[in-house]
């Protein structure tokens, strides 16, 4: 039987690949390490599936520049005779431009460690003031939280750890972890809920995973 390892490849979801679904990136991380000459293992029985886990599904239109996949490899002769040493550029050369392998190692946490997120959302302040949007977020903010499974309501205050807002930026940390997570896009729809009419086009980027003891996770 051959020898399995755990690798994290830890990477970029940028420009056009933003629109990739998660579904999607799970079959193209799939093509993509055959590709590079990786040979992933696979689940047993009648439909064997490669071994291939996301720490989150990030939302359609986000960029990320902080994105984990946790993969199951063969060990081959070459990897053994290395030490087990792995070089990103190696796993580089399958992804589609978009999709920036920038770190591939053995991991050592788990992703039951995630707490939260950092993201920068980008909107024009124009026809709200600063002081104005501090002042709502300082406040409860009741919102109708959606899954494909049910409805619930929920105080977006207990999901913000951190938020900061400046002209044409707010820069929040949210709720990221199994319990409790909050999806960035429902910042825009809060916003707009208390000020329709007032935002125009926006932007999401994600920064940076924290783990449950405040630093960066890896």
């Amino acid at each position: 039987m051959n020898n399995q390892k755990k690798i994290r490849i830890k990477f970029e979801k940028t420009g056009c690949a933003k629109y990739i679904s998660h579904l999607d990136l799970n079959r193209l991380f799939a093509r993509s390490l055959v590709r590079a000459g990786v040979e992933v293992a696979h689940s047993e029985g009648f439909n064997p599936h490669p071994k291939i886990v996301f720490a989150a599904a990030i939302p359609l239109g986000i960029e990320s520049f902080c994105e984990f996949s946790d993969v199951k490899i063969i060990e081959t002769d070459e990897i053994a005779a290395s030490g087990g040493e792995l070089n990103p550029e190696e796993f580089k050369s399958g992804f589609p431009q978009g999709i920036n392998i920038i770190e591939v190692y053995e991991p050592e946490t788990d992703f039951k460690n995630i707490d939260s997120a950092r993201y920068n959302i980008f909107i024009n302040t124009n026809r709200i003031g600063i002081d104005e949007l501090n002042k709502f977020f300082e406040g409860d903010i009741f919102f109708v939280k959606e899954t494909k499974k049910s409805k619930s309501t929920i105080n977006l205050k207990d999901y913000i750890c951190e938020i900061n807002i400046s002209d044409g930026k707010i820069d929040v940390v949210l709720k990221s972890n199994q319990q409790m997570y909050l999806n960035p896009e429902n910042i825009i729809k809060s916003i707009r809920e208390k000020y329709p009419g007032a935002l125009d086009d926006y932007s999401i980027q994600k920064l940076q995973v924290h783990d449950v003891k405040g630093g960066v996770f890896e």
